[in-house]
């Protein structure tokens, strides 16, 4: 991460010394872009293995996270999963999110 926070700094220090490179921001457009098409193909994915268990256990997700984080659900393996599915695609929503926001 350090790597990578480095190359981002220097590469403003660069823009702020010599204005405005059209093929870097048009790069970086095109990297993030790139980058959230990827977060939705995993949500997506995420989405449909979700599906499944809402029918299956005829509730939706949020529903059973808030049930299951305050222990109203034992801890069968298909919930552990379950919850791990929801939380995982959260995170990339939030991930998504922001990314589109710099976009």
């Amino acid at each position: 991460m350090e790597q990578t926070l480095s190359k981002v700094k220097n590469l403003e220090k660069f823009i702020q010394k010599h204005g405005e490179d059209v093929f870097i921001s048009q790069t970086i457009s095109k990297m993030l872009a790139y980058k959230v098409q990827k977060y939705k193909e995993q949500i997506k994915r995420l989405d449909k293995a979700l599906r499944k268990f809402e029918r299956t256990y005829g509730k939706e997700s949020v529903v059973f996270f808030q049930e299951f984080v305050e222990g109203r659900l034992g801890d069968e393996i298909d919930f552990v999963e379950w919850s791990s599915l929801y939380q995982i695609r959260n995170r990339l929503l939030e991930k998504n999110n922001e990314l589109e926001g710099m976009t």
